[in-house]
């Protein structure tokens, strides 16, 4: 089956920036970060979090692999690579996130029904 891959770049955020005194007492931020210790493989237990334009290319991209078959897809979270790997997709022109890569070709942004058909087909 041949593989779509959708590349994001998560942000992390802090758990522990509390605004209030009643925030600050709590149990969980008095543990810090290891309240949720064997959590992390739990959806929705990670501190990184996706824009809405990264999620609606993910969502893009499934749809159009659900619809069209024939076709799987991979998410690529850059901030959770090391350096070599984003130096990689870097020079492959994944410059700008998110980013879907089929084959050689890449398209940045949010893509269409229209943007993926040529993608795959090689349109470009």
């Amino acid at each position: 089956m041949k593989r779509i891959k959708v590349y994001v770049y998560s942000s992390a955020v802090s758990t522990l920036g509390f605004v209030d005194k009643e925030g600050a007492q709590h149990a969980c931020a008095q543990a810090g970060s290891s309240a949720f210790a064997g959590l992390q493989h739990y959806a929705g237990m990670s501190n990184h979090h996706l824009s809405d334009g990264e999620k609606s290319a993910i969502i893009a991209v499934e749809i159009f692999c659900k619809t069209r078959g024939g076709f799987d897809y991979e998410v690529v979270d850059l901030a959770l690579e090391g350096y070599f790997v984003k130096a990689k997709c870097w020079l492959k022109g994944l410059r700008n996130l998110p980013a879907v890569a089929f084959e050689k070709r890449v398209i940045c942004g949010v893509p269409t029904e229209e943007d993926m058909k040529k993608l795959v087909v090689g349109e470009r």
